[in-house]
Order: structure tokens, then sequence, then C-alpha cells
């Protein structure tokens, strides 16, 4: 898998990218945040994307067990029979390090894993649905098209 960071940066760069959040939409609007993310998901997650059109969900599936496992996110992923794949986060490991530092989690700092998994799952074989299930916690599911 290409994205698979080592080190203690990556939870640092949860802050980060929380701050940098709140910086688009105060300065340029949710419309530019929205544009930002479309755009990461294209092409910093160029291949998860190509994937993601050629019908294979493999790469993206993986990305997640890797993150998720690597910062000890409470979370359970599984595959239905009807091909549906649901990624359940109980505890939410970017959220829980912000809180950790004392920062204030705006709800837009979730929204960019809605915003991500809609720009990946347009012109593919999958509807990808984010659902805000508490604070820190959400649903993720990959659905066929075809159901």
């Amino acid at each position: 898998m290409r994205y698979q960071e080592t080190g203690e940066l990556h939870l640092d760069f949860h802050g980060t990218a929380a701050t940098a959040i709140d910086y688009v939409v105060k300065h340029f609007g949710q419309d530019a945040l929205n544009r930002l993310m479309r755009k990461m998901a294209r092409q910093v997650y160029r291949s998860i994307y190509e994937k993601l059109q050629a019908g294979d969900t493999g790469e993206l599936l993986e990305h997640w067990r890797y993150f998720f496992e690597r910062e000890k996110g409470d979370f359970e992923l599984t595959r239905q029979e009807n091909g549906k794949i649901i990624l359940e986060v109980r505890e939410c490991p970017a959220v829980r390090h912000l809180k950790k530092l004392g920062m204030k989690v705006n709800p837009e700092f979730c929204l960019q894993t809605k915003m991500i998994n809609d720009a990946w799952s347009e012109g593919t074989p999958f509807v990808i649905t984010t659902e805000k299930t508490g604070e820190c916690s959400c649903r993720q599911t990959i659905t066929p098209r075809s159901l």
C-alpha cells in the first residue's frame, strides 16, 4: 500500500489539519474546503480513487485498517453478503488526539471524511456514505451501486 507513514508525526498531523480546515472555512468558505478535499481525494490519494473506479475496494480498506490500527482506534470493518462494507468507528483516533491536545473539534473537521468519501465514490461503481453517530464516532458504508 502506498499510504503507510511511520513514526509519530501522523498524530500531530490531525492538529494541523484541524487548524487548516478552520482557516479555509473562515477565510474562503465551505465550498473552498469541499474543492480542496475533492482535489486531495483525487490527486493525493490517486491510487485509492483509481482502484475504486476499477471496482476494487481493496486499497481503501487496507488504508482504513492500517491507520485505525496504527492509531489504536476503536473500529470494526465488516463485509456483508450483499456486497456492502461497513467501517464502524466507535472512537476516532483523530478526534481523540485533538481533544488530548485541548483543541476544539469543529464539525467541519469530521466533514472532511464525508467530502473525501463523496469524491472517492464519484465515477465509481460504489456509493460511500458517511454518517456521524456521535462526537467521536461514525459509520462509513461502501455500497455497490447495483444494490
